[in-house]
């Protein structure tokens, strides 16, 4: 009778436990496994399921019980749109999550941006990997019209955007020279830097300038977002608009470009590109990897890796004004994605192999993404 009590007690137990959470199966197709990759689920779906819903207390935890970090989306809206978390998939394999009612933990920020004015308008953003910046309008007069993307590598899993601007203001150091943690040693100029994107029309890139506003979307712990607005620029007699919206995950060594152009009506080509320097070379990449791939030789500094990928059909590379480019068509009215980023050889990159194996991995992911089941 005891023993038939004590099961009843804990079958009373378990139903408990499961009434104020739900199963997420999270399936991996590839023949590789997937460790910390960001898994996302609509708050409209999540609200369906879970009585009482409430999106500052969302927590998610694995198959024994460990809380799992995670972050409430918003994309700049007044409302959330969805949550995040990472999770680990082996190989062909599915992964069991769950999604209850509760007070979530503090996490350590892992992705972080913000807008610089004290730096002549910067917009600079970052993870537990690298970092990035990109250039306002405020920086023209001293040093002339830019729209490309610069790095700033780092072996450091800490945020160090805030501490390298405060102590390069302050005249304690330059971030130009590594102190340790990484600097920024990837010089943009007048060029798409290390995988900004512009039209490509007539066998010319036409290149638009500095950002003129800007939108902080979401900002950690795991994703940081923002948007910015360009002026118009001319592209072969037509003036048009440009908007990007980046995002960054924490983990990844690529952030995702979103690009929407306004102002051609008809489908043109468009360029990812990195510029090429003579102290560089370019990285062959497998063919029908979608991607393009640099090293730069930085002496002391050590060796840079920029790579760019367009998963998108009809790509294609070339060389062409000082740049290696992959293109692909922009059809108006139809946002266009991709990724870019780097990588370093004094924090996980030895190899130019190294930096070929991460970006074609990255590929298969971004084709065949981690498939999510509520169940």
């Amino acid at each position: 009778m005891k023993k038939i009590l004590f099961l009843l007690a804990l079958a009373a137990l378990l139903s408990g436990c499961n009434d104020n959470r739900i199963r997420i199966r999270v399936t991996n197709t590839l023949p590789l496994d997937r460790t910390a990759e960001t898994v996302e689920i609509g708050t409209a779906v999540l609200a369906e399921k879970m009585p009482g819903f409430d999106p500052s207390e969302l927590v998610v935890t694995d198959s024994k019980g460990n809380e799992v970090p995670s972050q409430v989306i918003f994309e700049g809206q007044p409302e959330p749109v969805s949550l995040i978390f990472q999770a680990d998939v082996k190989a062909n394999a599915d992964a069991a999550y769950f999604i209850k009612k509760a007070k979530p933990a503090a996490y350590e920020t892992r992705a972080y941006g913000r807008f610089v004015p004290e730096r002549m308008d910067d917009y600079a953003w970052e993870n537990d990997r690298i970092a990035f910046r990109i250039y306002g309008t405020a920086l023209i007069e001293k040093d002339g019209p830019s729209n490309g993307i610069d790095v700033w590598i780092k072996r450091t899993d800490k945020m160090v955007i805030d501490r390298w601007y405060a102590d390069y203001l302050a005249g304690k150091n330059t971030y130009h020279d590594d102190n340790g943690e990484g600097c920024d040693c990837f010089k943009v100029g007048r060029t798409l830097g290390a995988g900004a994107m512009a039209p490509f029309v007539n066998d010319s890139l036409w290149l638009g300038i500095n950002f003129k506003s800007h939108e902080t979307l979401d900002n950690g712990p795991l994703r940081t977002s923002f948007s910015l607005t360009y002026p118009q620029f001319m592209v072969n007699g037509v003036m048009v608009s440009e908007t990007r919206t980046f995002s960054l995950d924490a983990g990844s060594q690529l952030s995702q470009v979103t690009e929407e152009y306004s102002g051609l009506n008809e489908e043109f080509t468009v360029a990812a590109g990195i510029i090429e320097r003579p102290e560089g070379s370019v990285v062959p990449m497998p063919d029908g990897s979608g991607a393009i791939a640099y090293r730069l030789d930085g002496g002391t500094n050590g060796i840079t890796y920029i790579g760019t990928i367009l998963p998108a059909p009809g790509t294609e590379v070339t060389e062409k004004s000082d740049h290696l480019l992959i293109t692909g068509k922009y059809i108006p009215g139809t946002p266009l994605t991709y990724f870019t980023g780097a990588g370093w050889n004094k924090w996980g990159f030895d190899s130019d192999q190294a930096w070929i194996d991460y970006l074609s991995v990255f590929s298969q992911k971004i084709n065949s993404p981690l498939q999510v089941t509520i169940e």
